[in-house]
Formats: structure tokens, C-alpha cells, sequence
């Protein structure tokens, strides 16, 4: 009988555990930068990597959404400080329509800790549809091979602040 009570304590122990790790997940801020004014950043901590969509209340203008890609060295990138690459995101939809957003970013390398993948996408509609309706969003290289792959429980907030604040794929 001891036995049995040890092995439920474990078994409880074990599914408590468990139960407070919960997949990666899409977090939005919103706020006032130094410059005064409005922004939202949506971003993803998953493994060792972190994406970020950002914008503040002026960039209607060009309709471009910030993004930033951190993380540990990735397989066929030049990671020297302003090296340019040709990547893309593919956004798998709900219903089943893939969406591919060309991402030309630039690598920015101010030292260990501080380095990244640096650029923007177009925002219209269609871009921001396909973000907020995505089962999985994928970082692919210039030769269409997957780099990584994010979750995308919510996005669908984001890109509501995004639109919001931003002004940002309304049309």
C-alpha cells in the first residue's frame, strides 16, 4: 500500500509538472517608445529563438512591418555583421492555403548576445490575413529550405493590436 501511495504522489507530482508547461505562444505589447509614439511588438520565444513582427503609429506610411529573427548561428547564412540574405516566411493557413512573403533581411552583429537578422515585410491585408490565420509560419531560405519553424497560438491578437495601432493591413 505504500508502494501505491508513493508511486501517486510521483504520478501527481509529474502531471503538475507538466501541466504548467504550455506551448510557445505569441506574446503583444503595446505602448509609447521614446519617440512618443504608439507601437506594438508581437513576438515568439521558442527553443532558442525569438521572432518579433513591430511597428509604430507612423508606418502606415510605408506599410511595412518591422522584423526582427534572434537566435543561435543558422545553417547557410553569412553571419557577419551587415551580411544581406533572401529568406521568406511561409504561412501554412488554417484552411489549408500556403502563403510565401519574400524577407530580405540584413544581419546585425553588436556582440555576443546582441546579434540578429534585421528587416521588414510588406503589411497589407492579405500579408496580415495570412499571419493571423497561420497553423505554422515558417523561416525558409533563398533555395525554399525550412531554417525553422514557429508556432503561432496568438497571432491573431497581434496582428488585431497591429492593425490597431499601426494602421496596418486594413486594406
Amino acid at each position: 500500500m505504500q508502494n501505491v501511495s508513493r508511486l501517486a504522489a510521483i504520478l501527481a507530482a509529474s502531471l503538475l509538472c507538466t501541466s504548467s508547461v504550455q506551448a510557445s505562444e505569441w506574446q503583444t505589447i503595446s505602448g509609447e517608445n521614446p519617440a512618443g509614439k504608439k507601437f506594438v511588438s508581437m513576438n515568439i520565444q521558442q527553443d532558442k529563438f525569438v521572432l518579433e513582427f513591430h511597428c509604430d503609429e507612423s508606418d502606415w506610411q510605408d506599410n511595412r512591418l518591422g522584423v526582427k529573427f534572434f537566435g543561435p548561428p543558422v545553417p547557410n547564412l553569412d553571419e557577419e555583421d551587415g551580411a544581406t540574405a533572401k529568406l521568406s516566411f511561409l504561412f501554412s493557413r488554417r484552411d489549408g492555403v500556403l502563403y510565401r512573403e519574400a524577407w530580405e533581411p540584413y544581419y546585425f552583429n553588436g556582440g555576443p548576445g546582441d546579434q540578429a537578422w534585421l528587416g521588414t515585410i510588406n503589411a497589407g491585408k492579405s500579408e496580415l490575413d495570412a499571419l493571423a490565420a497561420a497553423l505554422k509560419l515558417d523561416i525558409l531560405n533563398v533555395d525554399a529550405e525550412l531554417l525553422y519553424s514557429f508556432e503561432t497560438v496568438g497571432t491573431a491578437a497581434g496582428v488585431r493590436a497591429i492593425r490597431e495601432v499601426c494602421k496596418l493591413g486594413l486594406e
